[in-house]
């Protein structure tokens, strides 16, 4: 499955308002969303907010929402925070 977005850059508090606004504009359509991480360089604790946030909008709607492509930092980061089996498919992609 073809991811539904694909991040660059960092998602930190000078950026989470366009990571938002960009995933919750696909949750009305219904299908699962695959948001790849591939190219994000750096979250947050502003960001992880975002994450959680984004994911739960979705999961209330009945949209699956999944994480993919995490890099090392990334990966770290959802294992540290408890979050890796809440919204994470896993390290490579699904």
């Amino acid at each position: 499955m073809r991811p539904s977005c694909t991040c660059t850059g960092r998602v930190v508090i000078d950026s989470w308002a366009m990571f938002s606004v960009t995933v919750r504009a696909l949750i009305p359509e219904g299908k699962p969303i695959l948001v790849d991480l591939s190219k994000v360089s750096r979250v947050d604790s502003v960001g992880i907010g975002t994450f959680v946030s984004v994911w739960a909008s979705a999961r209330k709607s009945g949209c699956e929402l999944k994480f993919i492509n995490l890099n090392e930092q990334i990966h770290d980061l959802f294992e540290i925070t408890h979050l890796h089996g809440l919204f994470a498919s896993d390290a490579t992609g699904a």
